[in-house]
């Protein structure tokens, strides 16, 4: 069975070339990836596979939004977080830039 990430010989569109600019959100991420990794809490293949797993609907997603969903997925797996707790925490996040408490 073929799964959403394999798209070898299938017609896909036209390449959009344009990056879209990182957001600051996703360096946070990308460092949040690298630091769990560097103190063993995961592997590049567990986070190969979290992604690989995500269904068609989050696998179309923006590529952190992607890598977002894997993360929080790859956490509760682990038992190092809930994904009730990662929105809380992305909530409390949220409140505070826009000038809430």
């Amino acid at each position: 069975m073929q799964r959403q990430h394999d798209m070898g010989g299938m017609p896909a569109g036209p390449v959009d070339p344009a990056s879209p600019p990182t957001r600051p959100w996703a360096k946070l991420l990308t460092a949040t990836v690298n630091a769990l990794r560097e103190e063993k809490l995961m592997t590049v293949d567990e986070m190969r596979r979290a992604l690989e797993d995500l269904p068609k609907e989050q696998y179309d997603l923006y590529y952190f939004e992607r890598w977002a969903e894997a993360l929080s997925d790859l956490l509760e797996e682990k038992g190092l977080a809930t994904h009730a707790e990662i929105e809380s925490r992305m909530e409390a996040i949220r409140r505070r830039l826009e000038g809430g408490t």
